[in-house]
């Protein structure tokens, strides 16, 4: 069997496929969070804020996918994606409840 052939049926494969799932469609997920947070805690206006945190949020979704492939531990990329997101997430809900602005 070549070395492609292991590399593609054993564990390396997993692990890719986790990473390429954390680079893309959760980090999406966290990158729209924090950029909804970051909008939120700017100052100035709301159109301002709005769009100085969409183009702070393409080098967050850059520097995101990347850590996604240099971290060592495939658990822990996930455990700090899915706790960031939640953190933001749960940070967007309480200052819209108390009365941010949206």
């Amino acid at each position: 069997m070549s070395k492609v052939n292991r590399i593609w049926r054993g564990a390396r494969w997993r692990d890719i496929a986790a990473r390429t799932l954390a680079a893309v469609p959760l980090n999406y997920a966290v990158t729209s969070a924090l950029t909804m947070l970051i909008a939120r805690l700017l100052p100035g206006g709301g159109a301002q804020a709005s769009i100085a945190a969409t183009m702070l949020s393409f080098a967050i979704f850059a520097g995101l996918a990347m850590t996604a492939f240099a971290v060592r531990s495939v658990a822990r990329l996930w455990i700090g994606l899915v706790a960031a997101g939640l953190v933001a997430g749960g940070a967007d809900w309480l200052l819209i409840s108390t009365g941010g602005r949206l």
